[in-house]
């Protein structure tokens, strides 16, 4: 069974998203049923965005203060161009790098947030980029975003995977050192720092809720949930998850990569994390294949939400194929555009 998983995840990688000299794809509109998130501001609080019903139109989500009704402190920073890098830094004893998008109409003055967005084992930088479309909703909203590269295209997330888990590689310490490389250089909003990622990527961002929590403010795995044991956050750690029920890589029952857990597992415990009461979820998104229920009565602003995908493969939902073999691909939800509303109505208490 372990050899079919990891055939099935290599063959994914190796076919995901064509070439990788390509850029990402144009951000394409979904049918989805939630509200549209407006451009980041550094001033002002966050609207809190309506809840969609079934076949219905959700609210819309105001633009994220930064902590509170007034403007966010001005950093004394060189301007820097919009755009796509590559950045290296010194992170372990090693060079480590990572993609990052400076978004258009960037303000050096203003705060703004991060998101760091991990890719699947096997895959890079690059094509989680084209994967998640991430990019285009960074210039859309307002958010520099970086896509950090794993060793030999793997991360350690405690269980799974690669040579990053067998060595034990220090991922926790180089994103700490890679929050704090982008904060000397642009006006990153310390309260507004998200964790995202696809499959080991995934379970990397619930490792960082659990070891870096007084950093990242929330976070989204995709089809990735904990693949870790002694989880002990800081906090109460937001959550938006999402997961295709076909998913036969890292199946939502469990039993999958890495020993990660299944998606009602891994709810249940960041539902206890974040001190949630809710008897049943309230279900906030559903358009065609797509839901969303959320537990939203949890201790300091927490909540915790699921998106489920149903008959969806292993794939980043409204975004590009992670391969043919990986399954199902849905446009009825756009992830990326989902988390981003979901993290800036979860700024840092």
């Amino acid at each position: 069974m372990w050899r079919r998983v990891v055939v099935s995840l290599a063959l994914s990688g190796a076919v995901a998203c064509g070439g990788d000299d390509e850029g990402p794809a144009e951000k394409k509109a979904t049918g989805g049923a939630a509200g549209a998130a407006g451009s980041v501001s550094s001033g002002g609080s966050g609207g809190s965005g309506g809840s969609a019903g079934s076949g219905g139109s959700g609210g819309t989500d105001g633009g994220a203060g930064a902590g509170g009704g007034g403007a966010a402190p001005a950093c004394s920073l060189a301007p820097v161009a919009p755009g796509t890098t590559e950045r290296s830094i010194t992170s372990g004893g090693a060079t480590r790098k990572a993609r990052v998008h400076v978004p258009t109409g960037y303000d050096a003055k203003q705060k703004v947030p991060l998101v760091l967005v991990f890719h699947g084992y096997l895959e890079n930088a690059q094509q989680i980029e084209k994967i998640s479309e991430m990019t285009p909703v960074s210039d859309a909203k307002g958010f520099v975003v970086a896509y950090p590269e794993g060793i030999s295209q793997s991360w350690n997330a405690g269980k799974c995977c690669g040579s990053a888990a067998s060595q034990k590689a220090p991922d926790v310490q180089f994103v700490s050192d890679l929050i704090d490389a982008l904060s000397s250089d642009l006006c990153i909003d310390d309260k507004r720092v998200y964790a995202a990622g696809f499959s080991n990527g995934g379970m990397l961002s619930n490792r960082l809720a659990c070891e870096l929590s007084n950093r990242i403010a929330a976070f989204a795995p995709v089809s990735g949930p904990l693949a870790m044991d002694g989880c002990t956050p800081t906090r109460f750690m937001p959550m938006i998850e999402f997961h295709g029920t076909s998913d036969l890589v890292v199946p939502y029952g469990g039993n999958g990569l890495g020993g990660a857990l299944s998606v009602a597992a891994n709810v249940a415990f960041w539902t206890q994390n974040a001190g949630c009461t809710d008897g049943q979820p309230a279900q906030v998104f559903k358009n065609g294949d797509s839901t969303c229920v959320e537990y939203s009565q949890c201790q300091a602003g927490a909540a915790v939400r699921l998106c489920t995908v149903e008959g969806g493969g292993h794939q980043w939902p409204g975004g590009q194929s992670a391969g043919s073999l990986a399954g199902k691909l849905t446009q009825d939800i756009d992830a990326s555009d989902e988390m981003v509303k979901f993290f800036l109505a979860h700024p840092m208490p």
